[in-house]
C-alpha cells in the first residue's frame, strides 16, 4: 500500500504541473514533451505545496487531501483541453548524431545513478530538523501545522520561519502513503535533479543554438562533488539543489524571453521566480537579483510594463507568507540581526575574513573540483561579449555570491566565521546550475570565435 500511495502522490504532482505546463505552451504548434515534463515537476511541487498550505487553513484530514487531489486533476484537464483546442502536437526531440546520443545516454545514466544513490543515504541534519520535521508535524496533525508551532520558543531550532514548499511536498507523499516514511520521501530530491539536467541542456541549446553544448553541460553537472554529496547535495534531503533548479529555470526563461520576445517564456519565468521565496528564505535574495536583472532587460527590450506584471505572483506570495507568520505570532529568532547602517559600521571589519573564507570555499576541490575555475573563465568571456543578456547571466552568478557573503556581517553567531564555514557551501549550490548555463554559453561563444579566426 505504501508503494501504491507513493506512486499516486507522484502522479498527482506530475499531472498538476504537466497540465499547467501544456496550458502555457498550448498555442505553440509543437509542445516539447521533455520541456513540459521538467517544468511539470517544478510547477507540480509548487502547486501542491501552495494548495496544502492555503486549503489547510480551512480544512484538514481526508477532506484536505481530496480537495487538493481534485484540484490537481482539474489542472491536468484544463491543460489538456487547451492543447486540444489549439490543435497543438507533442514533440519528442531526439539526438541528431552519435555525439548527441552518447551525451543524452550519459545524462540518463547519471539520473538513474543519483536516484539509486539517494536511497543509499539517510536524510541529513537540516533535511530532518528543518524540512522533514515540518512535514511530519503536519502529517500528525491531519495535514496542517498548528499555529502553536510557530510561536513556540522550544521549536525555534527548526526555523519555523522557513517557507513550506519542500516540507509540504513531502507532506503530500506522507498523506498518500499513510505514514511519514523517511525512506521513500527521499525520491523528491533526485527528481529535482532529473528535472534540472534536461532543463539545463534545453536552455543552453536554445540560447547558444548548439544542442551538443547543452547536452555536454548537463552531462558534466554531476561531476561537481557537492551535487551528489554533503553538504547540501541531492542525497541528503536539503532544499538547496531544488532552489538552484528554480533559479536556473527562472533565469533561463527570462533570457529566452529577452531573446525571442515570446510571452510564454515570461509566464514560465513568472511562475518559477514566484516560487523562489517559497522554497527557502534565501529565495527572496535570488528573487530580488532576478528582478533587478529583469528590469534592465525589460528596459532594453522596451517591454518593462510586461515584465513588471510578471512580478506580481512573487510579490503576492512573499507578502502573503509574511502576513501569515505575523498572524500565527512567529517567535522571533534569527541567525542574523536586522541589516542596518549601525550594524554594518560595527562589523565592517569582518569583510576581510568573510572574503577569505569565500575564496577558500571556491577553491575547495573536495566540494567543487574545478567547477568554479571553469565558471570564472566563462564569466570573463560573457562580460567580454558586451551582449546585455550574457552580461545579465554573468551578473546572476556573481551578485548572489557577493550578497550571500556580505550577509555574514550581520551574523549573530559567537563565531561568524564558523557560521559562514558551515553554510556557505550550501548557499553556493543555489547558483551552481546557473554557473553551468554560463559555462555552456561561454563555450559556444569561444567556439564561434575560434571558427571565425
Amino acid at each position: 500500500m505504501i508503494a501504491v500511495g507513493l506512486v499516486a502522490a507522484l502522479v498527482t504532482i506530475f499531472l498538476a504541473g504537466f497540465g499547467i505546463a501544456i496550458w502555457i505552451f498550448a498555442r505553440a504548434d509543437r509542445i516539447n514533451l521533455i520541456e513540459c515534463a521538467c517544468l511539470a515537476w517544478l510547477f507540480g511541487c509548487g502547486t501542491i505545496s501552495l494548495l496544502l498550505w492555503f486549503c489547510g487553513m480551512f480544512c484538514s484530514g481526508l477532506f484536505l487531501q481530496a480537495i487538493v487531489t481534485v484540484a490537481c486533476l482539474l489542472f491536468a484537464v484544463l491543460g489538456w483541453r487547451a492543447k486540444r483546442n489549439a490543435n497543438a502536437r507533442f514533440d519528442l526531440p531526439k539526438p541528431a548524431n552519435i555525439t548527441e546520443w552518447i551525451l543524452a545516454s550519459l545524462i540518463a545514466i547519471e539520473i538513474a545513478v543519483l536516484i539509486f544513490t539517494s536511497f543509499k543515504h539517510t536524510l541529513g541534519w537540516d533535511g530532518l530538523l528543518n524540512w522533514e520535521l515540518k512535514a511530519r508535524y503536519a502529517f500528525l496533525n491531519d495535514g496542517t501545522i498548528p499555529a502553536a508551532y510557530y510561536s513556540s520558543d522550544g521549536r525555534a531550532f527548526s526555523h519555523p520561519e522557513y517557507p513550506l514548499g519542500i516540507p509540504f511536498t513531502e507532506l503530500w507523499l506522507y498523506l498518500w502513503m499513510g505514514e511519514p516514511n523517511q525512506f521513500w520521501v527521499k525520491i523528491i530530491f533526485p527528481l529535482f535533479y532529473a528535472a534540472c539536467a534536461p532543463l539545463l541542456a534545453l536552455l543552453v541549446s536554445r540560447l547558444s543554438g548548439k544542442r551538443w553544448i547543452g547536452l555536454l553541460s548537463a552531462a558534466l553537472l554531476p561531476f561537481v562533488p557537492s551535487i551528489s554529496a554533503s553538504p547540501g547535495g541531492v542525497v541528503v534531503g536539503y532544499v538547496d539543489v531544488p532552489l538552484g533548479v528554480f533559479y536556473l529555470a527562472a533565469l533561463g526563461y527570462l533570457l529566452l524571453w529577452f531573446k525571442a520576445s515570446d510571452s510564454r517564456f515570461l509566464v514560465v519565468f513568472a511562475a518559477c521566480s514566484a516560487l523562489l521565496p517559497w522554497i527557502k528564505s534565501e529565495g527572496i535574495i535570488l528573487w530580488l537579483v532576478i528582478v533587478l536583472l529583469g528590469f534592465v532587460l525589460g528596459l532594453a527590450k522596451r517591454r518593462l510594463g510586461q515584465f513588471v506584471l510578471s512580478l506580481a505572483p512573487g510579490a503576492i506570495l512573499i507578502l502573503a507568507w509574511r502576513i501569515y507568520l505575523r498572524l500565527v505570532h512567529l517567535s522571533p529568532h534569527s541567525d542574523f540581526v536586522r541589516p542596518s547602517f549601525g550594524a554594518l559600521r560595527d562589523n565592517i571589519g569582518r569583510l576581510g575574513d568573510i572574503f577569505g573564507i569565500l575564496f577558500a570555499e571556491l577553491s575547495e576541490a573536495v566540494h567543487w573540483s574545478i567547477f568554479w575555475l571553469l565558471a570564472a573563465v566563462a564569466l570573463i568571456y560573457l562580460f567580454a561579449s558586451r551582449k546585455l543578456e550574457r552580461i545579465a547571466l554573468a551578473s546572476a552568478v556573481i551578485i548572489p555570491i557577493l550578497l550571500y557573503s556580505v550577509i555574514y556581517v550581520f551574523s549573530t553567531w559567537s563565531s561568524y566565521s564558523a557560521h559562514m564555514t558551515s553554510s556557505i557551501p550550501r548557499l553556493l549550490l543555489h547558483v551552481m546550475p546557473v554557473g553551468w548555463l554560463a559555462i555552456g554559453l561561454a563555450l559556444s561563444q569561444a567556439k564561434r570565435e575560434t571558427q571565425t579566426l
